[in-house]
């Protein structure tokens, strides 16, 4: 991986690597652009097969967070952070102070997968030990975050937790989602994310001419917080729910949830005979090939970066007739709520400021309409003319 390449191709202004011999900590801060304001964008835990792909995720989730946060009218810029999670990895010599930030060559060490088998078979004994580990690393992170004088704000992410944040606190103040916030309480973020999707799913349906979610046929791909949240609106407004998920267990409580449900294949559910294809798990879902198996007028989910080929894919549903609402646009609902709570905002106004989600894609529409463009060009070239705006000030 060339890293000067890719921070130029990406438009990254940071890319800063932190390492703390002491807990293990390998974490990437990635500071996209901090034009509208410090970059704010959250803390991703998670085991990636090298270093490489760790850097490559980094960079890609915080320039999304750029373009979300301008989209959304948002004073803040675009970053993110990925902690490496790999606890069987070996542990380099220590910095001066613990909690140092060091170059891509000195972090490039033994790459080690961590398999479920790995993780199953530790024994009791060693719990203690990882938990009093995990909280060391998230301490040590909030010593490289506050090095950064407030040019990034973390908060909650795949993988962590209000604990972490707490963690982070004790060094930091630029933390959010921490124990007693909104964003920590019983998943108020991944409510607001999910709201902003059924007000999107609605926008798009009436982009084409329907009033109502009643009888409409929706697929969605991923049970977790969000995809579930989502699940419970759209069946409060009448929709014909079909469910898939990677873990039985959720398929199940949906289908006893939400009377009519069915259950699809997680791994084919793109293929559903619906009206709407809503991607709720992991990105790069839309592919060349997964495109042209769709069945659906519209594609309108909460999974970040859905599309594996940006162009190709966004080209060929253009051009298949499918709506695609741009991921960014339909998923902000959770960034806008941590962004108006830092401002001092209660759950009511933002839920209000999360409903202009309605807006803000009508907006995509008649720009993609206008143009003779995809809506994921139109998306791009609105959150960029903000941005331009933003270089102006």
């Amino acid at each position: 991986m060339q890293l000067w390449q890719e921070m130029e191709r990406e438009g990254m202004e940071e890319l800063i690597f932190c390492h703390d011999a002491d807990s293990g900590l390998r974490a990437v801060i990635a500071i996209h652009n901090t034009v509208l304001g410090p970059a704010l964008g959250g803390c991703r835990y998670w085991t990636y097969a090298s270093e490489e792909e760790a850097v490559r995720d980094a960079v890609k989730l915080a320039k999304g967070m750029t373009y979300k946060n301008a989209i959304s009218g948002l004073p803040y810029g675009g970053g993110k952070v990925v902690i490496w999670d790999s606890p069987f990895a070996k542990s380099a010599k220590p910095d001066v102070d613990g909690c140092g930030s060091v170059s891509g060559e000195q972090v490039a060490a033994t790459e080690r997968e961590v398999v479920a088998d790995q993780v199953a078979d530790r024994i009791d004994k060693s719990l203690d030990t990882d938990v009093s580990r995990r909280a060391q690393r998230f301490r040590a992170l909030g010593c490289c975050l506050e090095r950064l004088n407030g040019r990034y704000v973390t908060g909650l992410d795949l993988g962590t937790t209000a604990t972490d944040m707490d963690q982070i606190r004790l060094e930091t103040a630029h933390v959010t989602d921490t124990t007693g916030s909104l964003g920590a309480q019983d998943d108020f973020t991944a409510e607001m994310t999910a709201y902003g999707v059924h007000i999107g799913i609605v926008t798009s349906l009436r982009q084409q001419g329907i009033a109502s979610l009643q009888g409409i046929p929706v697929a969605v791909q991923g049970l977790g917080k969000v995809g579930y949240a989502l699940c419970r609106y759209l069946h409060a407004a009448g929709a014909r729910l079909i469910v898939a998920d990677v873990v039985p267990e959720r398929v199940q409580r949906a289908l006893v949830q939400f009377s009519g449900a069915i259950s699809a294949d997680p791994a084919h559910i793109h293929t559903a005979d619906c009206k709407v294809f809503a991607p709720c798990a992991l990105g790069g879902v839309l592919t060349p090939a997964t495109v042209e198996e769709l069945r659906c007028s519209i594609v309108a989910g909460a999974a970040n970066n859905q599309l594996s080929e940006r162009q190709l894919v966004a080209g060929r549903m253009q051009a298949r007739g499918i709506l695609y609402a741009p991921d960014y646009v339909l998923n902000a609902g959770g960034i806008i709520s941590t962004a108006y709570e830092l401002e001092g905002a209660g759950p009511d106004l933002i839920r209000q400021k999360v409903a202009g989600i309605a807006g803000t894609l009508s907006k995509v529409y008649a720009e993609a309409t206008q143009s003779a463009i995809s809506t994921a060009d139109a998306a791009d070239r609105l959150a960029e003319s903000i941005l331009r705006s933003g270089y102006k000030k």
